[in-house]
Order: structure tokens, then C-alpha cells, then sequence
């Protein structure tokens, strides 16, 4: 079934933040060394995430008053890289009298580069967020309250080519955010216009994998990532690495094209390399609990290292 779809591919941009990597020579908040990318694709293969959106819960929520103004914002991460991707809503809305329950929109990745390859049970996450089409251009009025939004990570299965996830079918995350967030108004008032910036920190726990070279760690929240390549055997060198451990911190700013940053939004890290002992890449989420501290989630071996 072809949709009449406007789907627009966000660019690397160091301004936008819509797909973000960070590469120098060290980590502006840590001297952590990283490494610059060469941005360098092995081959043309790719491995193609499905995104299943279930039209029925986009259209008819409440956060989609005006289809007109509308976007859906979808982003996703797999073997070290990331892709965000708009969908204008109101085409959604158009066909919505036939008969096919989901709206689907491919996220491409390059199978190998520079950093790994995928395999099968590599994980990867992907997420969605109902936005204004005006949010886009960063207002500071925008949004502050929760947004519709569904996340959810998977493993690639039977073939690397090709596999499937699906978004909206449920409201579990949403509701939990939303929750959260109307119980708590008022703190969520104390923390409308402060802090101005937020700090994840992705643990890595590399005490089984020390012979590695390279890894890509991202961070991503309220559909805002970066992505950092780590040179392993220089914080080795460096002594960052503590308990077999290596902390990978960044910085977002509060302000995003889908709102404000708030107490319980989910947030993800991932890493990758292909010279893990296991899987390729890790992917674990989090819910954001205190904005005044460093939120972290652990990629690899346990959510909580």
C-alpha cells in the first residue's frame, strides 16, 4: 500500500541537533578521548528497521488536535549510527479510511562501517514524537508539557537485513510520563526555565573487552542524540576507565523541537563496537529522574552495571 507521505531526512547539523556526533580530540565535559570520524561506509549493504506506527492511536489521541500543524519526529539508532525522519501527519489522516492498521516508514543503515557490522541480535531503539510543525524552528514557547511519544529497543532476529518494530500499539510510556507529570506540577513548575541543560552519562562496563580499539556510545532524549566514537586503549592509557567501567557524559540543552526536557522523559543509551565479546551493539533505557543531577543508564551487561 503506497502512502502519500512528506518524510523528510534530518541532515548532521551541528545547529539543528537533529542528528548530532560529537567527534574531537577530547570530550569537552571530561577529557575523555574520542576520536575524530572518518565517516567512512565499507559497503552499501544495509539492514533496513521497519517502523510500524499504528494510525489509529496517532490520529485519535489528544495531542493531535490540528493534523494540519502536526509532525511526527522519528528517530533510531543501530550499528553506531543514527537517523531521525519527519512524517507530516495530516497525510496519515488522509488515509485513514483503508483498511491498513499501520503506517510504516523505513530507517536505512548501512550493514558495516568504520565501527562495527550488524549482527543478528545487535540492538537498536527507535522512537517517535508527536511535535508542532512550528517547534521546529526552537521557539521557547514551545511545549511544555509531555508529548505523545512511544520508544521502544529490539534485537535484529533471524537476518540483518531486515526486521521490524512497532510504535503506538500501546501507551504504557507515554502514560507513565504523563502521569508523572501532571502528579507533579508543581515541581514541574519549579523546573520550567531551570536547569538550562541536562546531563546523561552512559556507563559502559568494559572489563571484558579491554582489547578493543573504538566505540560508539550515544545518548538520546526527547528525540535529541548524539553519538561519541571512544578510542578505548587511550582511556585505558588515561586511567578513565574505573572498575571496568567507562563513563560517557553528555550535555543537552532543555530546549528541543518537541518541548522542554521534563522530570520522567525516556531516555536511551546505547554502544557499539565490533570487537565486544558478545553483542555488537547494546541498547538500555531510562526514565529522567532529577533534572538538578546526572542521569546515566548502563549499556552493556545490566541497566543498572
Amino acid at each position: 500500500m503506497t502512502f502519500s507521505l512528506l518524510i523528510l531526512i534530518a541532515t548532521i547539523s551541528n545547529d539543528g541537533k537533529n542528528m548530532i556526533s560529537i567527534f574531537a580530540q577530547f570530550d569537552e565535559e571530561k577529557d575523555l578521548p574520542v576520536k575524530k570520524s572518518e565517516s567512512k561506509e565499507i559497503n552499501n549493504d544495509l539492514t533496513t528497521i521497519t517502523v510500524q506506527i499504528d494510525k489509529n492511536n496517532i490520529i485519535n489521541n489528544e495531542n493531535n488536535t490540528n493534523n494540519n500543524d502536526n509532525l511526527l519526529k522519528i528517530v533510531g539508532y543501530l550499528n553506531g549510527k543514527g537517523q531521525t525522519k519527519y512524517v507530516d501527519l495530516k497525510e496519515i489522516d488522509k488515509e485513514m479510511n483503508l483498511n491498513d492498521k499501520f503506517l510504516k516508514v523505513d530507517l536505512k543503515f548501512n550493514k558495516s562501517n568504520d565501527i562495527s557490522s550488524t549482527m543478528v541480535d545487535d540492538e537498536y531503539y527507535v522512537c517517535a514524537y508527536v511535535m508542532k510543525d512550528s517547534n521546529r524552528a526552537k521557539d521557547v514557547t514551545a511545549s511544555t508539557t509531555i508529548p505523545f511519544y512511544d520508544c521502544d529497543e529490539g534485537n535484529i532476529w533471524k537476518s540483518t537485513t531486515k526486521d521490524t518494530v512497532t510504535l503506538f500499539s500501546t501507551m504504557k510510556k507515554y502514560s507513565e510520563s504523563k502521569t508523572y507529570y501532571n502528579t507533579n506540577q508543581n515541581k514541574a513548575a519549579a523546573v520550567k526555565s531551570s536547569p538550562n541543560e541536562v546531563k546523561i552519562t552512559i556507563n559502559v562496563p568494559v572489563y571484558d573487552a579491554k582489547d578493543i580499539d573504538d566505540m560508539n556510545v550515544v545518548a538520546m532524549v526527547k528525540g535529541e542524540y548524539k553519538i561519541k566514537t571512544v578510542d578505548v586503549q587511550k582511556a585505558l592509557k588515561n586511567g578513565d576507565i574505573k572498575d571496568g567501567k567507562i563513563l560517557v557524559p553528555f550535555t543537552f540543552e532543555r530546549q528541543t523541537e518537541v518541548g522542554l526536557i521534563q522530570p520522567r522523559d525516556l531516555f536511551f543509551g546505547c554502544a557499539t563496537s565490533d570487537e565486544f565479546p558478545d553483542q555488537n551493539s547494546d541498547c538500555e533505557k531510562r526514565m529522567l529522574k532529577d533534572l538538578g543531577m546526572v542521569n546515566g543508564v548502563c549499556a552493556r551487561k545490566d541497566s543498572s552495571c
